[in-house]
């Protein structure tokens, strides 16, 4: 039998709220080393707490056995949605199974940090993301990064290193008060102010949270919230909520933060992750064409795109933009075209395809679109079925197949050059490579960044990196 939301919902609301909340704590401490167990369940529970509960007069007393019964119900709420698009399309469910559980699954080194420095504070343009940052926070992106370092360090001390020390989810006032002798104890409040959710602000919180499903039943497979708001006061102490949150915290919550409060990051991001593009290029010593060398190269109007590799025959589009929230859990057709109609869409069918066609039209060319933010549409073959009856007026694409297109994320565009510098494949063989790999069923990869990990990629030592990860050293 279907289960209804309403039903849900009042079970919570006969419950204290911290009663609620000290068994997701226990119910995610007693699965810390359980890879199986659905945290973004229990994420969704507390959510529905801090909306829902305690609303009864007189709440009754929550047992082990009442918590499994909430728990349970969660868990098989409208799993027909999934269901019915894996029934359509096994790639649509994949879909949302990547919004709802991918970003929980995250890696973090040294180069993330590394990266985001080098985008968001040295390569500036004319709007100083930064001060924005700072403005809005008390905070530096630096420091936001530094301290972010020091938390994940502290919290996976138990796994990096053999010694005695567990961590239990805890940071306690000692741990805050050694790390003011390294940033200043405003800095570390203002950090704590950021990240912490206050149980008076949870309600606005959620409504105004980036992400967010309007639709109660899809709720339990958007993103969790406390993407934003990781630490909550626990038995008097600051509680990470779960330390899968970090990786996706420490890679995007500054993206993330901005793109919801400064109207003027989107277009500059563009810029910069153009010229971030360019310094891998230039590690690689690559001679390349700019927009500016390809104006004059093609006819009067003509669009363009932002980099060409003619030794290669690779053509680069550079698009700050994600998939919309709606479209992740929902991923219908005319949902996701109309989300990324202008980015990814126009990138391939009103600028590589025509440039492509003036530049190079007799030979196999190659299209990367380079993002922020991972998408799991890396191939473009996919997308290009959603999209090609939207353009009507298209022609020949032979010179540039949709398998000849991929979408990367700008972390693993870090790895791609480093696997070009190690001399360990072209650009264009591990391009090659991935469409051989996606033409048969058993090596496809839906994200591109797995491909990669045929070529063991051991560690970083880009150039363009060093100052930026000099600011992260500690001590």
């Amino acid at each position: 039998m279907k289960i209804k939301f309403k039903k849900i919902q009042r079970l919570i609301s006969n419950y204290r709220k911290d009663d609620i909340f000290n068994f997701c704590i226990a119910a995610l401490d007693r699965n810390k080393d359980n890879i199986q167990f659905p945290i973004w369940y229990i994420f969704s529970l507390m959510k529905w707490t801090y909306l829902f509960g305690g609303k009864r007069t007189s709440p009754k007393r929550l047992t082990q056995n009442k918590f499994k019964k909430i728990s349970n119900l969660i868990l098989d709420f409208n799993q027909e949605h999934i269901t019915q698009f894996i029934k359509e399309d096994i790639n649509k469910g994949f879909q949302i199974l990547h919004n709802q559980q991918f970003y929980l699954q995250r890696s973090i080194y040294k180069e993330i940090y590394a990266t985001q420095i080098s985008i968001f504070v040295t390569t500036g343009k004319k709007y100083d993301i930064n001060q924005s940052f700072k403005e809005k926070t008390g905070l530096s992106i630096i420091d936001f990064l530094y301290i972010s370092q020091i938390v994940w360090l502290y919290s996976n001390t138990d796994e990096l290193n053999e010694n005695e020390f567990k961590f239990d989810g805890y940071f306690y006032n000692d741990f805050w008060e050694i790390l003011k002798k390294v940033k200043s104890e405003d800095k570390i409040n203002s950090f704590l102010k950021l990240l912490t959710l206050n149980n008076k602000d949870a309600e606005k919180a959620i409504s105004t949270f980036k992400y967010r499903m309007r639709d109660k039943n899809l709720q339990t497979m958007e993103k969790s919230f406390f993407i934003m708001f990781p630490f909550i006061i626990h038995k008097n102490q600051t509680r990470l909520i779960h330390k899968k949150l970090l990786p996706y915290v420490i890679s995007y919550y500054i993206y993330d933060f901005l793109k919801s409060n400064d109207d003027k990051f989107t277009t500059e991001l563009g810029y910069r992750l153009e010229k971030y593009v360019s310094l891998g290029l230039n590690e690689l010593n690559f001679n390349y064409q700019t927009e500016n060398d390809l104006k004059k190269r093609l006819k009067k109007g003509s669009k363009l795109v932002d980099f060409y590799i003619e030794t290669e025959n690779i053509f680069i589009e550079v698009k700050a933009s994600e998939i919309q929230p709606y479209p992740s859990v929902n991923p219908k057709d005319n949902l996701i075209f109309n989300s990324l109609k202008t980015s990814i869409f126009k990138a391939y069918f009103q600028q590589l395809l025509e440039v492509s066609k003036q530049i190079s039209p007799n030979k196999e060319n190659w299209g990367i679109i380079i993002t922020f933010k991972e998408y799991f549409w890396s191939r473009f073959s996919d997308l290009y079925e959603i999209g090609k009856s939207k353009y009507p007026n298209l022609t020949s694409i032979d010179h540039l197949p949709p398998e000849n297109v991929f979408i990367i994320d700008i972390y693993t565009w870090n790895k791609i050059i480093q696997i070009v510098k190690d001399k360990k494949a072209t650009l264009s063989q591990i391009l090659k490579k991935v469409k051989k790999n996606n033409s048969n069923k058993l090596t496809s990869k839906q994200i591109f960044e797995m491909h990669l990990d045929d070529y063991n990629l051991t560690g970083f030592h880009l150039d363009y990196l060093e100052n930026e990860l000099n600011e992260m050293k500690i001590g």
